[in-house]
């Protein structure tokens, strides 16, 4: 299985590899939108029950479902579906 990174689109192999890459994300900033839509583009806000969190999220624009993991806030895994 392969895995995106929602940031930039780069594919990895194992999710390590791409937890690694986020990391690179997370230097250049804190602040993160929460989840961007896979749909249309536009932020997902997350609640800070959702920090740590594996399950559907719907989008509140296109009302579009992405599967999501978050790990301490930030976007892990994030799929249409």
């Amino acid at each position: 299985m392969r895995y995106k990174c929602v940031t930039c689109a780069v594919e990895f192999d194992t999710i390590e590899q791409l937890a690694r890459h986020k990391q690179q994300h997370q230097a250049g900033s804190r602040s993160s939108p929460g989840v961007l839509c896979l749909g249309c583009g536009k932020g997902i806000p997350l609640e800070p029950s959702k920090a740590n969190y594996s399950g559907p999220l719907t989008c509140p624009n296109c009302r579009r479902t992405l599967t999501v993991v978050t790990e301490d806030g930030e976007v892990v895994v994030a799929r249409l579906g």
